[in-house]
């Protein structure tokens, strides 16, 4: 199971990810999702960190740069294929950003979320919280994690 991205572990409070990180290029309210969303960016770094309402403890930790990596290898501006090999039959399409068939994001294990941008790359990679008692239902931390991955920056192939 992934554990944490560039370091940043899911849970922790901004201060945290501010003496991890430095100092973040901005925060901001996301009104595309419901419930009073915040993101810290921390843009040179590719990262971004989402916390849910008043809750203290980040929900949703975004990457969009290629040099983060999970334990098999793969991350943003991988190949779809090369995403697939990497995981096998435990890479699943995300129930939640899946439509008439064609597949968004794909999910592995209990708290990893890939992106597919123009169905061929991966533009962006979440780690969620898979412990969320709520997790597989709308409003659990996979839905949000899947629509985070879908407005949020992709790594672009230069």
């Amino acid at each position: 199971m992934q554990r944490s991205i560039a370091g940043a572990r899911i849970g922790l409070p901004a201060s945290s990810y501010t003496k991890l990180l430095g100092g973040p290029s901005y925060k901001q309210a996301v009104p595309e999702l419901p419930g009073h969303w915040s993101r810290l960016v921390f843009g040179p770094r590719g990262l971004s960190v989402y916390f849910k309402g008043k809750e203290t403890g980040s929900a949703v930790i975004a990457t969009w740069d290629r040099k983060y990596r999970t334990a098999a290898g793969v991350g943003p501006c991988s190949t779809l294929s090369e995403l697939k090999l990497a995981y096998g039959s435990q890479l699943k399409p995300s129930k939640f950003n899946t439509q008439h068939g064609v597949v968004y994001a794909y999910t592995v294990g209990k708290n990893l979320i890939f992106s597919v941008a123009n169905q061929s790359d991966v533009g962006v990679v979440d780690l969620y919280n898979g412990s969320d008692p709520k997790v597989e239902k709308p409003g659990g931390s996979r839905s949000y994690a899947g629509a985070i991955s879908l407005i949020e920056r992709t790594c672009h192939r230069d």
